[in-house]
């Protein structure tokens, strides 16, 4: 309760923060140090904020989530694919057993042969709509997960060691998320239900319909209200080891309204790559005052354990695989 003393409790919003008009390679550097720091303090106490950035025009937004995801739901070949997969939450299908939530994913959402030979999966005919929008998307996408990783990494001071293996470490995908009414109406709207995140950023983009909510480390709710030209950022599990525990992972989940009977969800996330998947805090940000708090591991080893039966069960699969 710490995090939040002296803050409305009641009328919690997760902070807004603009990146508009910034670039990686040249920016004004007074907005750039503005921008780090409020993120900064949000991924400490909130574990996410909502970003603004204009450069993603409602056209797109629309082209992606209004036409290309709902149409993605109503293929034929969609009803014929497996969840089975060698890393769980890294294949192609993905189904929360016993709610009512479905997501398509693609790796490597910027390269244009990933994007191509995924789209014959969905569309054997081909479909060089999808492929220029997802493309697009993606593109703007990196730009801004890239831009907050450099943003926590100089808020901790390790961008003269620690920046460019980071960077280069990072891998990304895309997820096509269909949350929809639950048959068996119970009562309660829950689509997905309280979770974390395993990777290190999430950038999430709902299609008019709200509904995620994010717990606070005092144990509060707070219900996202993206704007029409804002995304929702949060942070997952790798980076809370990563940085030693100086960064929230938060629980979230997904509620729909009784009137609610599909909600459609693009989230963009970085994860470690194949060939780079060790975890390990720098030494820069272990002390006295900041003791060790998980063992070093490997993600995809920790993947399959947070989404094994005894990595369900506990209400913190990540100090259970590797705490301290």
């Amino acid at each position: 309760m710490g995090y939040l003393g002296g803050v409305d409790t009641k009328n919690l919003e997760l902070p807004i923060v603009d990146l508009s008009g910034l670039d990686i390679t040249r920016f004004d550097e007074k907005v750039w140090v503005k921008a780090r720091s409020k993120i900064a303090e949000a991924l400490e106490i909130y574990g996410g904020f909502e970003v603004v950035y204009n450069e993603v025009s409602s056209e797109l937004r629309n082209d992606l989530l209004g036409l290309i995801v709902p149409t993605m739901f109503t293929m034929p070949v969609v009803n014929e694919l497996s969840d089975a997969q060698q890393v769980p939450y890294h294949g192609i299908w993905f189904q929360k057993q016993g709610f009512p939530y479905s997501a398509l994913q693609l790796e490597d959402p910027n390269s244009l042969v990933a994007v191509q030979e995924y789209a014959n999966i969905i569309w054997p005919q081909e479909n060089d709509f999808f492929c220029n929008t997802v493309l697009n998307y993606a593109k703007h996408m990196q730009e801004i997960i890239n831009m907050i990783h450099r943003m926590i990494i100089e808020s901790l001071c390790l961008e003269l060691h620690h920046n460019d293996s980071h960077m280069k470490s990072l891998a990304y995908s895309i997820r096509f998320s269909n949350y929809y009414k639950n048959a068996l109406d119970d009562g309660i709207k829950l689509s997905l239900p309280s979770h974390k995140d395993p990777n290190y950023i999430s950038i999430i983009c709902p299609h008019n319909v709200e509904g995620l909510e994010i717990e606070t480390r005092g144990g509060e709710w707070i219900q996202a209200k993206p704007m029409k030209n804002s995304f929702t950022v949060l942070v997952g599990e790798v980076f809370k080891a990563w940085t030693n525990g100086r960064l929230h992972a938060p629980n979230h989940r997904v509620k729909l309204k009784n009137e609610t009977e599909k909600r459609y969800a693009v989230i963009f996330s970085t994860i470690p790559s194949l060939t780079n998947d060790m975890i390990n805090a720098p030494e820069e940000l272990i002390d006295e005052q900041h003791p060790l708090l998980f063992k070093p591991f490997k993600y995809y080893d920790y993947v399959k354990f947070h989404f094994s039966e005894e990595g369900e069960k506990t209400n913190d699969a990540l100090k259970a695989y590797c705490g301290v």
